[in-house]
């Protein structure tokens, strides 16, 4: 995607867009806000993207910021406007169930790292390079093996999740709220 993007500066803008989806995805973790929270899973999406385009992949790049960057945030962005969770501002507590949970990722991490250090990547001029055309021809075709079945069935579950947000936030809406606790005030 980038011919005249010589190594040593390709890997500048890797690691400079390696480091900004790190940071966007530790931030994401830490976010006491989920607003704000949303906002850095987009930066790390866009990031992605970045490293897609790095890697000569415009259409993954392309595919990562409408889907993911895009829709996908929007419809996250969406939910948590009609759920009105927008004002939480406590950072949950890491408990033992949590850091057991974290285990595993972390030991495919250094999975990954330890199978990089052994096996550096090097590129390869006779690699084949997939273009969009024959992806889709054998993802939505009606003889192509029913991928274009599975896409259909992931948009109704957006759906749904969507609607059922709408009802219980109306239904949330719907119940009396509770008075807030008048503070004593002392005049001045």
């Amino acid at each position: 995607m980038f011919p005249s993007l010589d190594l040593s500066l390709g890997n500048i803008y890797f690691a400079g867009l390696a480091l900004t989806a790190l940071c966007c995805a530790l931030g994401v973790l830490v976010s006491r806000h989920p607003l704000n929270a949303a906002v850095l899973l987009i930066g790390a999406m866009l990031s992605l993207s970045g490293i897609y385009a790095l890697l000569d992949a415009p259409f993954l790049a392309v595919l990562q910021v409408m889907v993911y960057a895009g829709a996908v945030m929007m419809l996250v962005i969406f939910v948590i406007m009609v759920l009105n969770r927008a004002r939480e501002d406590a950072l949950p507590r890491f408990d033992a169930w949590s850091v057991a949970t974290a285990a595993a990722p972390l030991a495919l991490c250094g999975l990954l790292a330890a199978t990089m250090i052994r096996h550096p990547l090097q590129a390869s001029a006779a690699a084949v390079r997939g273009e969009p055309e024959p992806i889709a021809e054998r993802m939505f075709s009606m003889t192509g093996g029913g991928w274009w079945l599975l896409f259909v069935a992931v948009g109704v579950t957006l759906l749904v999740a969507v609607v059922g947000a709408v009802l219980l936030a109306k239904r949330k809406l719907d119940t009396p709220a509770e008075e807030p606790a008048q503070e004593a005030h002392h005049g001045h």
